[in-house]
């Protein structure tokens, strides 16, 4: 579970994104989430839900790809080494490949012939505190993705932004924003966003 560039993840996957789709279709990868978090001591001690949501998801057998200052906190659990796999599902035990997300959802997108916003995959920012954290979650919002944020964003002050992102754009984009502390929580329905992405995709 580390960050790497789309070009490198196509090359460490033989040089075509096939491995992957072949772990997705087949279930062994239930889906994939994009970790994008930071960390914060609003919502816990400093990593503590990060951390805690990666486990949660793994267990699940959803692939979690860390990015930025959240891959700190899941490299000082021990969640980017190989050992990590212990922690996993069964399927996603199998599958320990160091793989990158930010281009890669518009190539496997493209791989099955459908829109972004009907992959089984999702976004997660469990400790976001900067701004480039909530420009990385507005963007996973307009790729179409599920998109979990914790704390709660500063958008409260603005009637309209809040029922543009609570209730308007998952008919715009297909996509929906999630809150939420309980990793447990967080984790369980993002597997279900997931698992109903599967099934419309007939997987």
């Amino acid at each position: 579970m580390t960050g790497f560039s789309n070009e490198s993840v196509v090359a460490a996957l033989g040089g075509t994104l096939q491995p992957l789709l072949d772990v997705i279709t087949s279930g062994a990868v239930r889906g994939v989430v994009a970790m994008i978090s930071c960390t914060t001591l609003t919502n816990g001690p400093q990593d503590s839900l990060t951390a805690a949501v990666v486990r949660e998801l793994i267990k699940r057998d959803i692939l979690v790809l860390s990015a930025g200052c959240g891959n700190a906190a899941t490299q000082v659990a021990g969640l980017n080494s190989i050992d990590a796999q212990q922690l996993a599902g069964d399927g996603l035990r199998g599958v320990c490949e160091a793989l990158g997300i930010a281009l890669l959802v518009g190539a496997v997108a493209d791989a099955l012939g459908v829109d972004p916003s009907e992959l089984p995959m999702a976004v997660t920012a469990p400790e976001y505190m900067e701004q480039k954290a909530t420009i990385d979650a507005l963007g996973a919002l307009a790729l179409g993705l599920y998109t979990h944020v914790s704390p709660t964003p500063f958008v409260a002050g603005s009637p309209e932004v809040v029922q543009l992102l609570t209730e308007d754009i998952e008919g715009l984009l297909g996509s929906k924003l999630a809150l939420g502390d309980d990793p447990v929580q967080v984790a369980e329905d993002i597997a279900a966003h997931i698992d109903s992405k599967r099934a419309a995709l007939g997987l």
